[in-house]
C-alpha cells in the first residue's frame, strides 16, 4: 500500500477533480508491471491523497511505482496542470481532512 499526495500548485487553484474520475484515470494510465490493484481517492483544501494498493515483487519499489503512475496520470489531466506529486510510505503519511 502506498499514499501518493498530489498537491495543488496554490490556493486559488480551481476546482478539485472527481475523486471517482481521478480514480479511474489512474487506473488507466497503470501498466501491468506497476501491479495496482485498488485506488482510494480523499481531497484536502489543497491536496488529493490517493492510497494505491499495488502487488509489486518488491516492496521497495511501490512508492516510486505509484508516484509513477500519478505522474503518467497528471500529464494526461489538463485539471490538474500544476499540481505535483508527493509519496510516503502509508505509516508515515500525514492525515489530510476528508
Amino acid at each position: 500500500m502506498t499514499t501518493v499526495v498530489l498537491r495543488a500548485p496554490d490556493a486559488t487553484t480551481p476546482d478539485r477533480p472527481d475523486p471517482q474520475l481521478l480514480a479511474s484515470l489512474v487506473r488507466a494510465v497503470a501498466v501491468p508491471d506497476d501491479g495496482l490493484e485498488h485506488v482510494a481517492v480523499r481531497q484536502a483544501d489543497r491536496a488529493i491523497e490517493l492510497v494505491l494498493f499495488q502487488t509489486v515483487r518488491e516492496a521497495p519499489r511501490a512508492p516510486a511505482t505509484g508516484a509513477a503512475i500519478c505522474r503518467r496520470a497528471l500529464r494526461l489531466a489538463r485539471q490538474l496542470g500544476g499540481w505535483t506529486v508527493g509519496t510516503e510510505q502509508q505509516d508515515a503519511a500525514p492525515t489530510l481532512r476528508p
